[in-house]
């Protein structure tokens, strides 16, 4: 199995690269696997979530048998995170994984900054109307959401990890 990935502002490639590296699995970009990645290979695909979309899925799907997905997004790992995904996303026969990266507002350009705060401005506020109330876990999601950072960590891949030993 080959792990495919797209990534924007780098938190996919991190964790795409840990898992290769942890599972001794080759690693390509999306837009360098047609060339590298045999049609029938099996292929785990991990993308960012725009919009509840993992962007590039489509695409993989298209080209490759793609046997487990990954999504990497803002928002702390949830039920409701998986539940919207898996609307978002259809991937038949195919397990769905979720793991948290981060914002990197530097990376991207203005319309996608100012895009990104519009729709996480009721988080801000609400985690900044909490103030000293905040738990350790919601300070570093506001600050996140406030300054960037990630939340990229060798842990969050054990269930993906599970899977690729059992699959």
């Amino acid at each position: 199995m080959v792990i495919v990935y797209r990534s924007n502002t780098g938190f996919t490639k991190e964790y795409a690269e840990m898992l290769g590296k942890a599972e001794k699995m080759k690693v390509c970009p999306l837009a360098e696997a047609q060339g590298k990645v045999g049609p029938g290979e099996s292929v785990f695909f991990m993308g960012p979530l725009m919009a509840g979309h993992i962007s590039g899925i489509d695409q993989a799907m298209k080209k490759f048998a793609v046997k487990g997905v990954c999504g990497v997004g803002m928002s702390p790992a949830s039920q409701r995170t998986m539940d919207s995904m898996a609307r978002a996303n259809y991937v038949a026969g195919a397990p769905l994984f979720y793991l948290q990266g981060g914002w990197a507002p530097k990376k991207v350009g203005w319309l996608k900054r100012r895009m990104v705060n519009m729709v996480t401005k009721s988080t801000r506020e609400a985690l900044r109307s909490k103030g000293s109330r905040r738990s350790p876990e919601e300070e570093a999601q506001y600050q996140m959401l406030v300054k960037g950072g990630s939340f990229v960590a060798f842990e969050n891949l054990e269930e993906i990890r599970a899977w690729l030993r059992g699959a």
